[in-house]
């Protein structure tokens, strides 16, 4: 009986050790250009809300001399969404790898199709999200890094 209720207690602690674990990234993020690896101009500012498994991104970005705005949900869970970005779809897959919460997202429009492959991190006092991004257009294949400053 004994061994029982402490396999039960053990299982309950690494299950809430395991929630606890997993970061928080919820906060309001501006790009940090000098910090960030990117291949054109181009700044953004993004509000996150994350309870787990939902997450919601809304950003406002400039690039090319064009402001762009939008929100989009996710599951951190692994269950696909579906969002809406500019009139195209886009289907996201998202997943914890560890303590990094890893996307594989398609937009699609009637003139081609962009993959990308995010893995963000959040530096071990908050304040600092780093995303990796491998992106794919076409053939033309780049990798990034977008740092985020919490404000």
């Amino acid at each position: 009986m004994l061994s029982t209720s402490l396999r039960i207690l053990a299982t309950l602690a690494a299950l809430a050790f395991s929630a606890a674990a997993s970061p928080n990234f919820s906060g309001h993020w501006k790009l940090n250009i000098e910090k960030s690896k990117l291949d054109e101009p181009y700044q953004e500012e993004r509000t996150i809300d994350h309870k787990d498994p939902e997450l919601t991104v809304s950003l406002k970005a400039t690039a090319d001399g064009e402001d762009e705005e939008s929100t989009a949900k996710y599951r951190t869970d692994g269950k696909e969404t579906r969002n809406m970005i500019d009139g195209d779809p886009l289907f996201s897959t998202a997943h914890w790898d560890g303590d990094a919460l890893v996307f594989d997202s398609q937009l699609v429009s009637d003139t081609e199709t962009v993959e990308h492959h995010d893995r963000w991190t959040l530096s071990p006092d908050g304040k600092v999200l780093t995303v990796a991004r491998k992106q794919k257009v076409g053939s033309d294949q780049r990798e990034l890094v977008l740092v985020f400053d919490l404000l």
